[in-house]
């Protein structure tokens, strides 16, 4: 696999998100360029320099997309111990086929000295299933706006 950072949102990310129509069918929001550029930003106060985002291919075919940061954890608080994960998408045609499985063995190989957080949509069950059978656990519960959120996390060291 191939990861390419990206900064802002072009035309192949942008036909990215609108194929991946059964995590976007979880929130009413019309996907735009202005919607993800806005989505790739971090909290207010974050130093961008500790965000991530790479558009991840398999023989020059995007088949996935992470969004990550340094130094932030639930409750946006700074705590250099810890890796959130602001968005993690795999092309739902190649749901199954283990990429994902893949990606995140990556990256908590990559970065194992942290802990790993995320929030997960409730209504998502396939993302819920997904981060449980990777050893992540709920934490807590919260809201994104108006949705409600799982905060699942996981010492990255752990055997996956």
């Amino acid at each position: 696999m191939k990861y390419q950072l990206v900064h802002s949102c072009d035309e192949e990310l942008y036909q990215f998100y609108l194929r991946q129509r059964t995590y976007f069918s979880l929130d009413v929001q019309e996907i735009t360029y202005d919607y993800i550029n806005q989505d790739m930003l971090g909290p207010e106060g974050f130093d961008e320099r500790n965000h991530f985002h790479y558009k991840i291919y398999e023989h020059q075919t995007m088949i996935a997309y992470i969004d990550y940061m340094l130094g932030y954890r639930f409750s946006m608080k700074h705590d250099q111990s810890y890796l959130w994960i602001g968005l993690f998408l795999v092309e739902e045609s190649l749901w199954h086929h283990h990429y994902g499985q893949r990606i995140i063995q990556r990256l908590c190989q990559n970065y194992s000295q942290y802990t790993i957080q995320l929030a997960c949509l409730s209504q998502n069950k396939n993302g819920k299933a997904f981060w449980q059978a990777m050893g992540f656990k709920e934490i807590a519960r919260s809201y994104w706006g108006h949705e409600e959120v799982v905060i699942f996390e996981k010492q990255s060291m752990e055997v996956l």
